[in-house]
């Protein structure tokens, strides 16, 4: 579509001026057809300059996300991925679901500007304002079965880590399991879904959904205290979206312990820490409805394997897989 064809020309020398009689000859359309295209973008939102005997350039604050915005900043091995983006929808992941259900899906992203009913863990809900954040997710289809989809959202989350700090100055924490801190506040959340195969019971696919709150302004009450927002300048939404998704691919077609985990725990802003946790049975799962089960201690260890290893104020040493921990502050 020329459509595409101009916008990834527009992408790879923003700020640069492109003629529109270059683009006419290079995709052999007219230069009305140019022209034409070029207003289309600039009612979408994409603040395109005109430039007299020079052509047309994107402004630097331009921000709108799209499956070829995204796809100018993936390598060629990268490119072919399926991404579908959606200016307004429920849930990336609601979405996702519905595709594994409805068709065979071996990699494919879903990308939001808009979420009507995003969600957190235990089902807390996730604050999805418009032109603001990222809201994304990844399908991805496991042969033989997810073994632990904690280790998947783990991996996730050192490639938000990686992303955040190579495309921009600011330093990132992870908050075990799935969260993503600058300096004491939170600016992203991860949520893995696993979906199984109907045949085989295997929990052979899974969605990897991750918002990043990148400029969002005017947190709910109840958030001002907690979250924050990214709040970078010449880093754009689909620079962040592509180099997300391409350490995500990199991770999980290997998925090597090895490769992220030590980062993980180099990251971590939970060990000496006080929080306040469900005491774990035996097995170091937690029963999420007993609310009497809930204790205080200090993490003292980020293991290899993901568990969580926290002394109680009472003494008891436990290893965690599942749950929440909450800071004591």
């Amino acid at each position: 579509m020329l459509k595409d064809d101009i916008i990834r020309e527009l992408e790879e020398n923003r700020g640069v001026p492109v003629s529109g009689q270059y683009l006419a000859d290079k995709y052999n359309v007219s230069r009305n057809a140019v022209w034409k295209t070029i207003n289309n973008l600039k009612k979408a939102g994409y603040q395109v300059v005109s430039a007299t005997n020079s052509g047309y350039f994107l402004a630097e604050e331009t921000d709108v996300i799209s499956a070829q915005g995204i796809k100018t900043f993936l390598s060629d091995e990268n490119k072919n991925i399926r991404i579908e983006v959606h200016e307004k929808i429920d849930s990336t992941n609601n979405e996702a679901k519905r595709l594994i259900i409805s068709e065979t899906v071996d990699k494919m992203l879903i990308v939001a500007n808009e979420q009507t009913g995003g969600r957190g863990r235990l089902g807390r809900k996730f604050y999805s304002p418009a032109d603001s954040g990222i809201y994304m997710s990844l399908i991805y289809h496991v042969p033989g079965g997810v073994k632990n989809p904690m280790l998947i959202t783990m991996a996730a989350a050192v490639a938000v880590s990686r992303t955040i700090e190579k495309l921009t100055d600011v330093h990132t924490g992870i908050k075990w399991v799935n969260d993503i801190f600058v300096g004491e506040r939170k600016v992203c959340g991860i949520l893995t879904e696993a979906v199984s195969d109907l045949e085989t019971g295997r929990l052979e696919n899974v969605v990897v959904g991750i918002g990043i709150n990148v400029k969002a302004e005017n947190f709910p009450e109840e958030l001002r205290n907690i979250a924050d927002t990214l709040n970078v300048e010449k880093v754009t939404r689909n620079q962040i979206i592509a180099g997300v998704l391409t350490e995500l691919l990199k991770l999980y077609d290997s998925f090597d312990i090895s490769d992220f985990m030590p980062e993980y725990i180099e990251h971590n802003i939970v060990v000496g820490r006080r929080v306040r946790y469900e005491r774990p049975n035996p097995a170091g799962y937690t029963d999420s409805d007993n609310k009497d089960n809930f204790v205080i201690g200090t993490v003292e260890e980020v293991c290899m394997d993901g568990s969580l290893r926290v002394k109680s104020d009472d003494g008891i040493e436990s290893c965690i897989f599942t749950g929440e921990i909450i800071f004591e502050r």
